[in-house]
């Protein structure tokens, strides 16, 4: 029964918590956090598979000079291909564009 009995135990002194620490400048969340990303755009290389003649005429008409590589030739025929489409059409590529270039910075930008 002796255990029980705790009245004889000393008082133990409080811990000091030293100085009071006072708050010169805050910096807000959006500073931490670059609000900009939706803004920004990842970059990555992405192989597209073609078969064998499809490659064959675009390197025909690169050697004609309808572009400087592969890359420039894909690009100014998609350009081309998204100027000829209908209002309606381009809106919803517009969206379905932009979904798809938030997916790849979600996916990229880890």
């Amino acid at each position: 029964m002796g255990m029980l009995n705790h009245e004889s135990k000393q008082t133990k002194q409080k811990l000091e918590r030293g100085t009071k620490i006072e708050i010169k400048n805050q910096v807000d969340r959006a500073q931490v956090l670059d609000d900009d990303t939706a803004n920004k755009t990842v970059t990555v290389p992405i192989n597209i598979r073609v078969d064998n003649h499809i490659r064959n005429q675009i390197s025909a008409l690169l050697n004609l000079g309808l572009g400087k590589s592969q890359k420039d030739f894909v690009k100014n025929v998609v350009n081309h291909t998204i100027e000829e489409l209908s209002e309606s059409d381009r809106a919803r590529f517009n969206k379905m564009f932009d979904i798809l270039e938030e997916k790849d910075q979600m996916k990229y930008s880890k």
